[in-house]
């Protein structure tokens, strides 16, 4: 019980959740229209995206490293799926196809940083070029569409509401929740089951720690580090699916910056750059408390060029607060005479 009520404590919640409340509360009563149904609905959405990469980001960044590619990735993957849709195949062999090009291309970045001892930043900033070249030659920069029909009709479903309550005749007064947030959820909800309840979370843990400790203490870290990298560039392409659906198109540079946005994300969420140290649920929260921002700047109608100025300084904050926070935990441990 003692442990449980540890467990619990305020002190041990990710710093971003705080900062999304305190954002999110100065925004609805700062900002109008913005507690509004209909852009909470859209808030949701496209902050879905941003929740699946910065999952992916947050799993490399506990493990010592960082991915750069993932805004490539999903150009190149969601290209990858939008020409097998207009060729004709089916959709659910136009998803696999993406998903296993993200994870290869995860898994490329898994053995130049693992086996070839190629830096993180600067295999996967190259890796970054690659993909994006890949989506630009495959898609001849230009956006891509695919006709309708009974082979893609999952598309048409996923892009629907599970849930539509209308609280006026205005479009900002329906409140909807789509099949694609529903989709984040189960992602989500499967990655963080993997994380908790299999070795991957401690083993993440003790690589991004200290890699020759948890290597001699028989962990095959080559190997997870490299299974890292590929889950990835997996959710890095179920990403380029969300994006797919929610556009009904694809274009080559849709993940253009979002590698940034990732990172931004799950640092804030208490996730280290130094490795050993993070959670998921706080990058989760991280990315949604960049799209309070996003949407209450825009609303406010100051320009987009200061909404990434705005994004560049939640980053030296969350920055900032885990190095706090690891000070805050240094200095207790010696209080209770557990340093």
């Amino acid at each position: 019980m003692q442990a449980n009520r540890h467990r619990l404590r305020l002190s041990n919640l990710p710093n971003s959740i705080f900062v999304f409340l305190f954002v999110f509360a100065l925004a609805s009563f700062g900002v109008p229209k913005f507690f509004s149904p209909g852009n909470l609905s859209t808030l949701l959405l496209q902050a879905s995206i941003l929740m699946i990469l910065s999952t992916g980001m947050a799993l490399v960044l506990m493990s010592g490293g960082i991915d750069l590619s993932m805004g490539g990735n999903l150009s190149m993957c969601g290209v990858v799926i939008a020409l097998c849709l207009r060729d004709g195949m089916h959709v659910l062999w136009a998803i696999g196809a993406g998903v296993l090009c993200g994870a290869l291309f995860g898994l490329l970045n898994g053995i130049f940083v693992s086996k070839m001892k190629v830096p993180a930043f600067i295999a996967t900033f190259g890796s970054m070029g690659i993909a994006q070249s890949f989506a630009n030659t495959l898609s001849e920069k230009r956006t891509i569409h695919w006709e309708a029909g009974p082979q893609n009709r999952l598309l048409n479903f996923l892009g629907g509401d599970v849930l539509r309550i209308e609280f006026g005749n205005q479009a900002s007064m329906v409140l909807s929740v789509s099949f694609l947030v529903l989709l984040t959820v189960c992602v989500l909800i499967c990655v963080i089951f993997l994380f908790k309840k299999t070795v991957l979370g401690a083993y993440i843990y003790a690589i991004g720690e200290n890699e020759e400790t948890a290597r001699l203490c028989g962990i095959d870290t080559t190997k997870w580090k490299i299974f890292v990298y590929m889950l990835s560039g997996a959710l890095a392409s179920v990403a380029a699916l969300l994006v797919l659906i929610r556009t009904n198109s694809m274009q080559p540079t849709s993940g253009d910056g979002l590698e940034f946005q990732a990172v931004v994300a799950a640092v804030l969420g208490g996730n280290s750059l130094k490795g050993g140290r993070g959670n998921l649920y706080g990058a989760l929260f991280g990315a949604l408390t960049l799209y309070v921002v996003r949407s209450s700047l825009t609303l406010a109608g100051i320009d987009t060029s200061v909404t990434m100025i705005v994004i560049g300084a939640v980053l030296v904050v969350g920055m900032i607060l885990n190095e706090l926070a690891v000070r805050h935990e240094k200095n207790l441990r010696l209080r209770t005479g557990r340093g």
